[in-house]
């Protein structure tokens, strides 16, 4: 290892110690409260119109932190892009052949797994599911078709270039919409919309389009990593 490397990590751990020593002298706690959640369960489905409670705090009342967490995803998937595509494919993998057996399984799975996925997104704030569970279920589907027909077929048929585009597309939406409250002199990563009626499709205000957004979101990231993975080792 080189001196300039050994210094970098020397100079970076360092760094991380000493942030961690400040956050343990700042941090002050004493104990859970019993109280705390209680206003999230009397006033979570009033506030917002979602009878998730989950999608009702993550998606209203703890909005920013779910960005915070949207914005890690990103520079995961960004990450994992950059990396692979700079050091290229390091070997050679044979082939596996082709089972009828996987390609059968695919043909029967992917529209229900498809289908779960949808489902997951769009009712995240009338029942356990959301943008994050259902993008990622999704994305398993396009997993077993890359199992089944192999990675570069499912990417030449999803235009890479386009999708990456949409992709940042989709996370430049999710910004625009926390934030455009402050358009109408109002605070960002308030509610838009009306809370409606609690049980029906259109309810809990600004929650389904934010689930929709992060699920072709999670989605599309998902895959990116899939392919990039494959790219690099060879075929599943």
């Amino acid at each position: 290892m080189r001196r300039s490397s050994r210094g970098m990590i020397i100079t970076a751990s360092a760094l991380v110690i000493c942030f961690c020593a400040l956050l343990m002298m700042m941090f002050d706690y004493h104990g859970a409260r019993e109280e705390a959640g209680a206003a999230y369960i009397e006033r979570g489905t009033i506030d917002t119109g979602a009878a998730n409670l989950v999608s009702a705090i993550y998606l209203n009342y703890r909005l920013f932190d779910t960005l915070l967490e949207i914005l890690v995803f990103s520079v995961a998937v960004l990450g994992v892009r950059f990396y692979l595509l700079e050091r290229g494919k390091e070997e050679v993998v044979a082939e596996i052949p082709e089972s009828q057996v996987v390609r059968t399984s695919a043909d029967l799975l992917l529209p229900l797994i498809l289908l779960l996925g949808i489902y997951l997104v769009l009712f995240g704030h009338l029942s356990p599911g959301g943008g994050f569970s259902g993008g990622t279920v999704a994305g398993t589907g396009l997993l077993l078709c890359a199992v089944a027909l192999g990675a570069d077929v499912v990417g030449r048929r999803f235009h890479e270039p386009t999708l990456e585009r949409f992709e940042w597309g989709v996370l430049l939406a999710i910004l625009l919409l926390a934030l455009f409250p402050a358009v109408l002199r109002r605070l960002p990563l308030t509610d838009l919309l009306s809370p409606g009626r609690v049980g029906s499709m259109v309810s809990g205000g600004s929650i389904l389009i934010y689930n929709v957004l992060i699920g072709v979101k999670v989605f599309i990231g998902t895959w990116v990593i899939i392919h990039y993975f494959v790219r690099h080792r060879g075929e599943i």
